[in-house]
């Protein structure tokens, strides 16, 4: 950005944190999550240097940054940084983000056994014995995998580390260019023994950067921008 706009990097780095700060729709900016509704944790950051003697935990014992993620069949989903997967840390927020007439589907984590009772229905997959759907249910994490693929690839491209005192705003950025995709029909033929069959596939493609600045501008109404003590950016 700094080269683009032939500025210094904190001018940049500034304007970067504003950008992100626009991009928190995590409160009322988006619509909330509703029908069937996939709700998982990730965990976010590559493979530790090996340490001779030192296994490194995986999963919900790792220390690596934590974010909760729910997502609808719709293509839309949130995030937020957690401390940990217990009841107490993603049961209120996930009253408050999702419908309580809809059907959640989450992995086998005990802690979400008392949270799916608040709503319509609950079903879960076991990864454990690699059941990755139940067809019959119609249940499966596969959104929230799908949202944690951008965020894995964001390492290897662009960020290269997602710390812990940065990592909601990465969260925010990843997960608005999520949001803010747009669908197209792909229609393709097939030959077959019997002759051509037409396949059409519905798939999502990102909005151009001047269509993601426009909705932007367009919710920085009155929204406010102060300064803090340690020189970022936060809403009064």
């Amino acid at each position: 950005m700094a080269r683009i706009l032939g500025g210094n990097q904190k001018t940049a780095l500034k304007m970067g944190h504003a950008i992100w700060e626009l991009m928190d729709d995590r409160e009322a900016a988006s619509a909330g999550l509703a029908d069937v509704v996939a709700v998982g944790e990730a965990y976010v950051g590559g493979a530790p240097k090996f340490k001779k003697g030192v296994k490194n935990k995986r999963g919900r014992g790792t220390g690596k940054p934590k974010a909760l993620i729910a997502g609808d069949r719709t293509g839309q989903a949130k995030p937020t940084m957690i401390p940990n997967a217990q009841d107490a840390t993603p049961g209120p927020i996930m009253n408050q983000w999702i419908d309580a007439s809809s059907a959640v589907v989450t992995d086998c984590n005990t802690a979400y056994r008392k949270i799916g009772q608040r709503f319509a229905s609950h079903h879960t997959v076991n990864h454990g014995k690699r059941q990755y759907s139940r067809p019959s249910k119609g249940a499966h994490i596969n959104t929230v995998e799908a949202v944690n693929a951008p965020m894995q690839r964001a390492l290897m491209g662009v960020c290269h580390r997602l710390g812990q005192h940065r990592f909601q705003r990465y969260l925010d950025e990843i997960l608005w260019r999520w949001n803010h995709r747009q669908q197209a029909v792909k229609i393709r033929n097939q030959k077959t023994s019997s002759g051509t069959k037409t396949i059409t596939t519905r798939i999502w493609k990102p909005i151009s950067v001047v269509e993601q600045m426009r909705g932007l501008l367009c919710i920085a109404v009155g929204r406010q921008l102060r300064r803090t003590p340690q020189w970022g950016l936060c809403r009064p």
